[in-house]
C-alpha cells in the first residue's frame, strides 16, 4: 500500500509539473511576442552603492567556497543568518546593522548564490550538503554553539540543521517557513497550499524557470518583491536601488540555475530521519500576508517543537525581515535575551 501511495503522489506531482510548465510557457511565449527575443537576454546591471562598504569575506570549506558579510566583533556570540530564494546576504541588511553591537553577525551567501561557489550538478544542492555547509562554516568561524536565523530556503536549512545538530544551536529563529514535516503534509491535504506552491512544481522542469526569472529584465523580481500580492508592503524598505542590487547579483554568469536547483532536489529529498522534534528553543516569526505559504503551515509547525513561540505579524509579506525590520528585530531581541525555560534544558 505504501508503494502505491508513493506512485500516486509521484504521478500527481508530475501532472502538476506538466500543467504549470505549460502555463509558464504560454506566458513566456506572450513575452516573446510582445517584447521580442531580446526579452530573454540578460542586461548589464552595475553594482549599486548599497552593496559597497560592507565587511565581506570568503571562506574555503572542504568542498566549496562561500562568501559572507559580517558585522560586529569576533569576540561576540555568533548570530548566523541564512537567506532564501531568490535572495542573498543583503536580505539581512537591517538585521546586520541592528544586532552588530551585541553579536558577531554573519550573513552567508548559500552555495549557488551571488559570490559563493556555484556547483553545476543538481545533486550538489541536496539538503544534506546545505546543512553541512553551515556546520563547516560555524566550525571554521570558531564556535561550538551559536544563534541560528533563517528565512525561506534559509529557514529550511536552519530547521534541518537544528534537527541534525541540536547541541550546536543555542536558539533558533525561523522566518516564514514551516517545519520540514509540515509542507509535504500540506501539499497532500491543502488545495490552498498547492495553489500557493505552483512554482515548486514548475521549477522541476529544465530551462523554463531560468527563462522566467530573467524574462523582461527580471520582471519576476518586480512581481515578487514589489507586487501587490506577493511584494513587500512597506515600500520604503525595498527601494529602487535595492531592486538594482537583486538584478546585479542575478545577472552575473551562472547565477540562475543554482538557486533553482534547490527546488529540483525537492522530489528526491528524504523525509525527516529520526526524531522530528526540534529541541533548541525556537521562535517562528510569520508575516501574515504570505503569498507562498498558508497560515496553517505556521501553526502546524508547533507540534514539532519542544519549546516554541509563534508570532504573527499583521500586514507583513513573506519577506518579513525586510518588510517590517523594526518589529522583527524587536521580536528577535526579546527572544535572544530571554531566559531559556526549564522544559527546553
Amino acid at each position: 500500500m505504501a508503494v502505491l501511495d508513493s506512485v500516486v503522489r509521484l504521478v500527481f506531482f508530475r501532472l502538476q509539473q506538466f500543467f504549470w510548465t505549460v502555463v509558464t510557457l504560454i506566458g513566456l511565449a506572450r513575452d516573446r511576442l510582445l517584447y521580442g527575443p531580446e526579452c530573454f537576454q540578460l542586461k548589464a546591471h552595475p553594482k549599486p552603492k548599497c552593496l559597497e562598504g560592507w565587511d565581506e569575506h570568503y571562506i574555503q570549506l572542504k568542498s566549496i567556497r562561500l562568501h559572507y558579510v559580517q558585522t560586529g566583533s569576533n569576540d561576540k556570540p555568533l548570530l548566523l543568518m541564512i537567506h532564501g530564494f531568490p535572495e542573498f546576504w543583503y536580505s539581512w541588511r537591517f538585521q546586520l546593522k541592528h544586532f552588530s553591537d551585541r553579536y558577531r553577525c554573519v550573513a552567508v551567501d548559500q552555495r549557488g548564490y551571488n559570490l559563493s561557489e556555484k556547483p553545476k550538478d543538481v545533486e550538489a544542492y541536496a539538503i544534506h550538503f546545505l546543512v553541512n555547509d553551515i556546520k563547516e562554516l560555524v566550525e571554521q568561524l570558531g564556535y561550538q554553539k551559536f544563534f541560528l536565523m533563517g528565512h525561506d530556503w534559509g529557514a529550511v536549512v536552519a530547521w534541518r540543521f537544528a534537527l541534525t545538530y541540536p547541541e550546536l544551536v543555542q536558539k533558533l529563529i525561523i522566518l516564514n517557513v514551516p517545519h520540514p514535516s509540515v509542507l509535504p503534509m500540506l501539499m497532500t491535504t491543502s488545495a490552498e497550499q498547492r495553489r500557493k506552491s505552483w512554482y515548486v512544481f514548475m521549477f522541476q522542469t529544465p530551462v523554463v524557470p531560468e527563462l522566467l526569472i530573467k524574462s523582461r529584465d527580471f520582471h519576476m523580481f518586480d512581481v515578487m518583491m514589489r507586487g501587490k500580492k506577493a511584494g513587500i508592503r512597506h515600500s520604503e524598505n525595498f527601494t529602487d536601488e535595492d531592486l538594482e542590487a537583486w538584478k546585479h547579483v542575478f545577472s552575473q554568469p551562472d547565477a540562475l540555475s543554482g538557486p533553482v536547483n534547490y527546488y529540483r532536489n525537492i522530489a528526491r529529498a528524504r523525509t525527516v530521519q529520526g526524531d522530528p522534534i526540534c529541541k533548541p528553543p525556537t521562535i517562528i516569526i510569520w508575516g501574515e500576508d504570505d503569498e507562498f505559504l498558508t497560515r496553517e503551515a505556521a501553526t502546524a509547525s508547533l507540534q514539532f517543537c519542544q519549546n516554541v513561540q509563534l508570532k504573527f505579524i499583521e500586514g507583513a509579506s513573506h519577506w518579513v525581515m525586510q518588510d517590517v525590520p523594526s518589529r522583527v528585530n524587536q521580536l528577535v531581541d526579546e527572544f535572544l535575551t530571554a531566559e531559556i525555560s526549564e522544559e527546553s534544558r
